[in-house]
């Protein structure tokens, strides 16, 4: 009987030890698993951020771009206006200019 006794002691450690492999392994492979699954969510999020940052991009390329032309049809606004007060500026300098010629010729 204690030889009996002895033997199912052993055959305890063995599973015992078995169990405890087993369990290292299956410890293993979960951490294993949720390193992929974390390196996969850190990709996602990666490609995420990179799809909205070329979104916000685009969007304040296009925002830039309204800006710069509203700038630039006031700037081409004031251009003619400036123009126009100018060429109605100039007729009545270029008539000055003739009376003087006239004065000077006459004098």
């Amino acid at each position: 009987m204690a030889l009996e006794a002895v033997e199912a002691v052993g055959k305890a450690e063995d599973q015992a030890r078995d169990i405890i492999a087993q369990a290292q392994a299956q410890a293993k492979a979960i951490v294993a698993e949720a390193e992929q699954a974390g390196r996969a969510a850190l990709e996602a999020a990666r490609a995420q951020a990179q799809a909205e940052c070329r979104e916000k991009l685009a969007q304040a390329d296009k925002a830039g771009k309204a800006e710069g032309d509203k700038a630039f049809q006031a700037a081409q606004s004031q251009a003619r206006a400036l123009r126009d007060a100018a060429e109605a500026r100039m007729d009545a300098a270029a008539a000055r200019i003739v009376e003087r010629v006239k004065e000077v010729g006459a004098g």
